[in-house]
């Protein structure tokens, strides 16, 4: 069934606090059929689609490309839905290409839209991409109204998950130039959610290039940002103080790069955050020592790095609440009594 899987979208509140918004199947009994007279074309029958076919990359918390599909408003500012003109419509472009074109949507080993799905999409699209129109209301061709007829809706349920952000609200958003400056430099960098203007930066697409004369683009929005990942980076040492600046973070990616415990002494000063990612570093327990403060965090990962689990304990006693996670161990083998000799 199209609603089948969860819809998540976030909201964030006036009082620094970020909420989950998490839409689920109702139940079996709620279940209906979509009629074409009184439902509309896209709550019933469009959003579903994206729902279950694109949110996973373009929705609310991802925006692969920087395009979010989980919304009218989303829809509209992303510009990939032009209406009443499907060949300028690069949704449908994407959609209709041949699974194996490395820019099809979705991408491989992402469930794939049905021929039935991309037509109703182009039939929409064709008949002017209505967000408000009832089916009724719009030219169903015999073929989309067979497809239409078999389609089940179930209005989703909400579930409201709050997640203090303990962070005071901004005013202004920030510094237009200074945002451009980190996306021309290829860094993914776009708000962190809908209506706040604090931000989350990914160098995923320049992890190659990025290092530690760039992280330095990223200071002119320490009041802003607050989700940081240069994991698998070039980025050393040299940028821990930079790094130590960025006061919002409250999650941080440093996994697979060159720190060592010397990158911890500053990012000990980071008071919120949450989230810490060292995996596959060169850190030690003698780094975690400079992250008792961090009375916050509540996840770090610290596998194939030199912290023991002696040191990892010794930092969740410090820290009430956190997990901390070393990773798969293989089991120790127990000595196995010696084999008599044969003679």
């Amino acid at each position: 069934m199209l609603l089948q899987k969860l819809i998540a979208i976030i909201t964030i509140t006036a009082v620094s606090t970020v909420s989950f918004m998490i839409q689920v199947a109702s139940a079996e009994d709620e279940k209906r059929k979509v009629n074409p007279e009184t439902d509309k074309a896209y709550e019933h029958v469009i959003a579903p689609i994206l729902a279950l076919r694109c949110a996973g990359c373009h929705g609310a918390l991802k925006a692969k490309g920087k395009i979010r599909l989980h919304t009218k408003e989303q829809i509209q500012k992303s510009e990939t839905v032009v209406g009443g003109k499907v060949g300028e419509s690069s949704l449908i472009e994407r959609i209709m290409l041949p699974d194996d074109d490395e820019d099809v949507m979705p991408p491989e080993g992402k469930d794939r839209l049905s021929a039935e799905q991309k037509k109703i999409i182009n039939w929409w699209i064709a008949e002017g991409a209505s967000f408000d129109k009832k089916i009724s209301e719009l030219n169903v061709p015999s073929d989309v109204g067979t497809i239409i007829a078999g389609l089940v809706y179930s209005k989703p349920k909400e579930v409201v998950i709050t997640k203090a952000f303990n962070l005071p609200d901004l005013a202004q958003p920030a510094d237009a130039g200074a945002v451009g400056a980190i996306d021309k430099a290829g860094v993914l960098i776009m708000q962190l959610a809908q209506d706040t203007k604090y931000l989350s930066a990914n160098a995923i697409n320049v992890a190659k290039s990025f290092n530690d004369a760039q992280v330095k683009l990223l200071i002119p929005v320490k009041t802003h940002l607050t989700w940081l990942d240069v994991s698998r980076s070039g980025i050393t040492d040299q940028s821990a103080s930079d790094v130590g600046q960025l006061s919002m973070l409250t999650k941080l990616h440093l996994e697979n790069t060159s720190i060592t415990d010397q990158m911890l002494q500053h990012v000990g000063k980071l008071s919120n955050l949450e989230y810490l990612n060292v995996y596959g570093t060169k850190v030690t327990d003698a780094g975690l020592e400079h992250l008792k403060g961090l009375k916050k965090l509540k996840k770090l990962y610290v596998w194939q790095t030199g912290v023991t689990d002696a040191g990892a304990n010794k930092l969740k006693e410090a820290i009430s609440g956190l997990d901390v996670n070393m990773g798969w161990k293989e089991p120790k083998k127990e000595d196995k009594p010696e084999e008599p000799k044969k003679e």
